[in-house]
């Protein structure tokens, strides 16, 4: 429909343009044949129609024959008295007739006027019908034709859009119905593909969400049924009195409690930070305290493996959750102590980022790269790598998730990254939270 009146409007203005072009050209003939009329009335007034009638060649019958002879041309006075008809018919014209010709000026007086009339029995106004019929036609035809062909194409896409929508509802069914694979084929580069893509990034990630879900499931019950079944092995022994209660078995028991109490505490604390409920309790901290707590308590593992703990920061003050601050730390460099080689370094750097928004620490160790794999998921909850954190060596696989737990809760972001000599975990702690 928007074709076809397109091409109604397009038909209809195109005619008109060109009725515009004829009425522009019978008034360019007319001015050109009132100034010669003005010419010849200065020269012998109105006796110039005399010599005009019998004219056989020349500029005169240049003038007034018109386009094939086809054209009908008047002279007359203002009051409407024609001197001369082409036609010969010398008819006295109306006023009224005479408001669309054009005057004959001489001496800023109308003296006159002309006007070419063509018959519309004449070749010229047959023509003029014809050509405007032609072309009225020719816009019909085309604007049908491309109607015909807009409609046949809007059926191929029409049909292909709704294979498409199919395919994609489909899809969303399995989704609902609890398929995480139900992934939909990417066709063509448009609005429907890019939707197709966001839907199977969507399914990825959820199925990504559900193995995480059920990993995670499976490590805290894994977690918990050590310890579990240590305390439930100790106490039956001792029920049954396989074993003497002893201080000692009653002190080995109390620690699993704490293990088990601190595994849940940690588990509660990454949920809370990650739902956004973690209360922060911001204080005003001093650098140089924060850090000399943190060499009291690494320092005998630091002296028992020789490494070196280089500090280089600026002391300055801190609006920081204190206890949650050093726990990163503590975490970090727990984690780097437990690959870092005897005689090794450690090494943690603080400054600002150009706008002075955040504080940045860099803690350093020279111990072995992490795998590019193991770098991907180190902050995983559970996530444990061979040289990194086992069990045996009190990881629980929690401690660089609650790292980033913490460091997200204050408006920042953590990372591990390889360098030539060494391994890097960078964070950042927003100065102001909103």
């Amino acid at each position: 429909m928007a074709i076809i009146l397109f091409g109604s409007i397009t038909a209809l203005w195109s005619t008109k343009s060109f009725n515009s072009y004829l009425a522009q050209e019978k008034g360019a003939k007319e001015e050109s044949l009132a100034e010669w009329a003005a010419i010849g009335y200065k020269s012998v007034g109105w006796d110039f129609v005399y010599s005009l009638r019998q004219s056989t060649g020349g500029r005169g019958m240049m003038m007034h024959r018109g386009l094939f002879s086809q054209e009908r041309t008047l002279i007359c006075d203002k009051t409407g008295t024609v001197y001369y008809d082409s036609e010969g018919i010398l008819k006295q014209q109306s006023l009224e007739s005479l408001l669309d010709a054009t005057p004959i000026m001489v001496d800023g007086k109308t003296i006159g006027y002309v006007t070419i009339e063509t018959p519309a029995s004449s070749k010229i106004a047959s023509l003029r019908q014809s050509f405007t019929k032609s072309l009225t036609k020719i816009f019909w035809v085309n604007g049908i034709i491309a109607s015909v062909l807009a409609v046949a194409f809007g059926l191929i896409l029409s049909f292909d859009l709704r294979k498409r929508i199919e395919l994609l509802n489909e899809a969303t069914t399995k989704l609902i119905e609890g398929d995480l694979c139900a992934e939909v084929q990417v066709i063509g580069d448009d609005e429907l593909t890019n939707l197709a893509k966001a839907f199977n990034q969507m399914v990825k990630k959820l199925a990504a969400n559900d193995r995480a879900r059920q990993n995670l499931f499976n490590d805290v019950a894994h977690e918990l049924r050590t310890p579990l079944s240590i305390l439930r092995g100790n106490v039956e022994a001792m029920q049954f009195g396989v074993v003497e209660t002893t201080p000692e078995r009653i002190a080995s028991l109390n620690d699993e409690l704490i293990r088990l109490t601190s595994l849940v505490r940690e588990l509660q604390e990454i949920g809370l930070a990650e739902a956004g409920e973690l209360k922060l309790e911001r204080t005003n901290e001093k650098l140089s305290e924060i850090f000399s707590d943190l060499q009291t308590i690494f320092e005998a593992e630091l002296d028992a493996k020789d490494i070196l703990l280089d500090l280089d920061f600026e002391d300055t003050s801190l609006m920081v959750d204190r206890n949650r601050l050093q726990q990163i730390l503590i975490n970090i460099i727990s984690n780097a102590l437990r690959f870092t080689p005897k005689n090794g370094k450690i090494r943690i750097t603080v400054t600002e980022d150009e706008n002075k928004a955040k504080y940045i620490f860099t803690v350093f160790n020279n111990g072995r790269h992490i795998d590019k794999a193991d770098l991907e998921h180190i902050f995983d909850r559970f996530y444990k790598i061979d040289y990194s954190r086992t069990r045996e060596k009190n990881g629980s696989g929690l401690g660089l998730s609650i790292a980033k737990a913490y460091v997200e809760s204050h408006g920042g972001e953590i990372f591990a990254r390889n360098i030539p000599s060494g391994v890097e975990f960078v964070f950042t702690i927003k100065k102001n939270l909103a």
